[in-house]
């Protein structure tokens, strides 16, 4: 009997890792399609062009081509699960740029300029990229302030930027020391080290400004103020970015997520926690409300492909640089649910070629 449940688990193990092959071929098939669909995009590096242009095809037209129904979302999201819990115990190094991205079309502006011009206030914070460094990302702005404060005039402009890639990096060892934490522990601790980077930032450049000793103690008591008040807006910038979709109220949906979102999870925000808990809060909504969950749950399953089109591409690399151990329990999980959503794109991008209902990239 022993033998037998010995070979039973060898057959077992065969059939699971056919997933592995059916995986492969559904890729050079995928491939394939895309040097049908976009021909301007060949070249002899390799595959990016081919996969960036499907991308951006998709963003535009394609995405009215797939019905992202239970039938896709499913293995999306029992890959996701799988990926996120292989990655972070066995390659922590790969973990934030596979599930998250810095948001580089962040900007956070706040302006308060009465039509006296007395005490105006301007504060602005954005993400900067050094595009010749892949992941060089840096959050930088200005505090600017002017008004008349007792009878005596101030004004001032407090530069402050922070490198964001310092902290980024430490994700490596806090995920090693912390393998099974929470989406919402996470972010909150990847926002938390960059809020207290800024913050420290932001008094060092106030700090600056108080040593000119160009002001009585009556103005830089308030220029003080003004650096608290800037730390207070910014902190709440912070706190947005870390709150879960479903708690948001009205005012909050209200605002563009480029005005709060420097770090952002993908697909969406605590992903795996929403496979299981809904987006949408058990209380009364205005028609607002509701409108806007039902575009976030549509915008949820949108971006789950876009994230499974990147991810795939990875995962495709790790196996074709023999990274990973195609028998493993978990790498089978993944690759059989990472073929089942590509083949069905593969499926779509075929339809669009017998029926001539191609669009290229340019």
């Amino acid at each position: 009997m022993g033998n037998e449940i010995q070979l039973y688990s060898k057959w077992k193990s065969i059939t699971e890792a056919d997933f592995v092959s059916l995986f492969i071929k559904t890729w050079f098939a995928y491939i394939s399609t895309l040097r049908t669909m976009f021909p301007e995009a060949q070249n002899n590096r390799g595959d990016g062009k081919y996969l960036n242009a499907f991308k951006t095809h998709y963003k535009k037209k394609g995405y009215k081509k797939l019905n992202i129904d239970d039938h896709i979302m499913n293995p999306i999201e029992i890959l996701y699960r799988s990926g996120r819990k292989v990655i972070m115990q066995k390659y922590p190094e790969y973990y934030f740029w596979d599930f998250y991205f810095i948001n580089e079309d962040f900007n956070y502006t706040y302006k308060d300029i009465p039509s006296d011009k007395s005490d105006c206030l301007v504060i602005n914070l954005k993400l900067n990229h050094d595009r010749r460094i892949r992941r060089s990302f840096s959050l930088g702005g200005f505090v600017k302030f002017f008004g008349e404060y007792y009878n005596e005039k101030y004004d001032g402009l407090v530069k402050f930027q922070v490198d964001l890639t310092d902290v980024i990096s430490q994700s490596e060892s806090y995920i090693r020391s912390n393998s099974s934490i929470s989406e919402q522990e996470y972010l909150s601790w990847l926002l938390h080290e960059i809020s207290v980077k800024l913050s420290h930032n932001i008094v060092d450049s106030f700090m600056h400004h108080f040593s000119e000793a160009k002001y009585g103690k009556r103005v830089l008591y308030k220029v003080q103020n003004i650096e608290k008040h800037t730390l207070s807006l910014i902190w709440h910038v912070f706190s947005l970015n870390a709150k879960d979709d479903s708690l948001k109220m009205k005012d909050e949906m209200l605002l563009q997520r480029n005005t709060y979102e420097i770090i952002q999870q993908r697909p969406i925000n605590f992903f795996e926690y929403h496979m299981d808990v809904t987006l949408q809060p058990n209380r009364e909504l205005s028609a607002f409300e509701e409108r806007w969950y039902i575009n976030l749950n549509e915008e949820k399953r949108q971006n789950s492909i876009l994230w499974f089109l990147d991810f795939v591409y990875r995962l495709r690399n790790a196996l074709f640089h023999e990274i990973i151990d195609p028998l493993d329990e978990q790498w089978q999980l993944i690759f059989k649910n990472a073929y089942l959503v590509l083949k069905e794109i593969v499926d779509m991008n075929i339809d669009a070629i017998s029926n001539n209902d191609i669009y290229h990239a340019h």
